[in-house]
């Protein structure tokens, strides 16, 4: 709703060749906490147009007047602010000039003589477009700085979520470098104690060829162990790549990665892991970002579980085809989720897990990842004796 008040402080240009008219409509404009800048043709309105310091709101103007008429005035004005509101003031007679003035996109016109409360509801009217058209400029420049926060914010969300789930990924990558590295220190011990110990007598032919065969089993283990170690970086850096690619495939392979990465941080908590994979559709996705989520939905899966005191700790991840999307449920029997926060899990930095240094953006990032970046959806319900985590991706994707 506009201000009654609206036309106060106000610049128009007004031109009007008689002077009687002029200096009335000024002065009672004036009372109107309007301010006014008089020209007494087009001529000396345009000049005064060009030459104004101030901005000036709306113009009125006379069609007829010396020099150069008020609608050749408002063509060349035209030609400066296009927008710009103009109001003409006009006689019965005139109405092949109002015709011109109406192709000019005037905004309103008064007939003369000129009734001053009609004039001021006119001027009201044809400022107003104009006013709102300001305002909603200046709320979609504050809305576009929010937009601009919003995006920083989310980028610094980004980060924090993968510098958690970092923190997460060291933590599995040194569960899963402890056995094999002991099994390195183990064989290494071994070779280094049998040479020592003159375990071999190198004098007799069958001895050499018994130490040759120790040493060969004993180093095809420690170069087992070692390619052990490098697939598992391997899988960990192919998750941190930067690059963001569209992918066509089907889910099985982000799926598998992931556990690829968690199997044995699992095995150490004793879950077990129920595969059900039925999808058959190849989708667009971004890879790592799919694992990211599915990461960040069993690792909270992980850590309910490991709070109860199930007889069986389970985790299902289940698939399916539903017509051009891709269904995925990820279903853990760690108990309900309680009904009051279970709108709020996707909020960011909401945390269940503050005492544990949760930082709440986990989910929070999922849910960007599969809606904003995927266009799908990610909800969560209470089935069974748990929770469970259901993800839609459609086949395509729009980029």
């Amino acid at each position: 709703m506009i201000d009654k008040d609206l036309l106060k402080n106000m610049t128009i240009l007004y031109a009007e060749d008689e002077d009687s008219i002029q200096n009335g409509i000024t002065e009672t404009l004036s009372l109107f906490g309007i301010h006014v800048i008089c020209a007494k043709n087009g001529q000396e309105g345009l000049s005064l147009f060009k030459a104004a310091k101030t901005k000036i709101d709306l113009i009125l103007t006379d069609i007829k007047m010396p020099k150069m008429d008020g609608l050749l005035m408002v063509q060349k004005i035209r030609e400066v602010d296009e927008f710009i509101p103009v109001v003409i003031t006009t006689a019965h007679q005139e109405t092949n000039l109002l015709m011109k003035a109406i192709d000019l996109g005037i905004s309103s016109y008064v007939l003369k003589p000129i009734d001053i409360y009609k004039l001021k509801e006119t001027l009201h009217k044809a400022i107003e477009p104009k006013i709102l058209k300001e305002q909603l400029l200046e709320q979609n420049k504050k809305l576009n700085i929010e937009v601009q926060k919003n995006k920083e914010n989310q980028k610094i969300m980004v980060t924090q979520s993968r510098f958690a789930a970092m923190g997460e990924m060291i933590n599995m990558i040194a569960h899963q470098w402890r056995q094999p590295l002991a099994s390195i220190g183990t064989a290494a011990f071994t070779l280094k104690y049998k040479i020592l110990s003159d375990a071999f007598n190198l004098d007799l032919k069958e001895q050499r060829n018994e130490q040759s065969v120790f040493f060969k089993n004993k180093l095809d283990e420690i170069e087992f162990y070692v390619q052990n170690l490098t697939t598992t970086i391997e899988d960990f850096r192919n998750f941190y790549k930067s690059d963001k690619k569209v992918l066509n495939k089907t889910i099985d392979s982000a799926i598998h990665n992931c556990l690829k990465i968690m199997k044995k941080d699992l095995q150490a908590s004793n879950i077990e892991v129920q595969l059900d994979l039925k999808s058959k559709n190849k989708l667009n996705i971004y890879e790592n970002e799919i694992i990211h989520v599915f990461l960040n939905i069993l690792k909270n899966a992980q850590e309910k579980l490991l709070e109860k005191e199930n007889h069986k700790l389970i985790l299902e991840i289940c698939t399916k085809d539903i017509k051009n999307t891709v269904q995925i449920d990820i279903y853990d029997n760690g108990g309900y989720l309680d009904e009051n926060i279970k709108d709020k899990i996707f909020e960011p930095y909401f945390s269940t897990k503050k005492e544990k240094n949760g930082t709440g953006i986990g989910l929070y990032m999922s849910k960007i990842i599969i809606e904003n970046h995927h266009q799908g959806k990610l909800f969560v319900k209470n089935i069974r004796e748990g929770v469970c985590f259901s993800i839609i991706l459609p086949k395509k994707i729009h980029l």
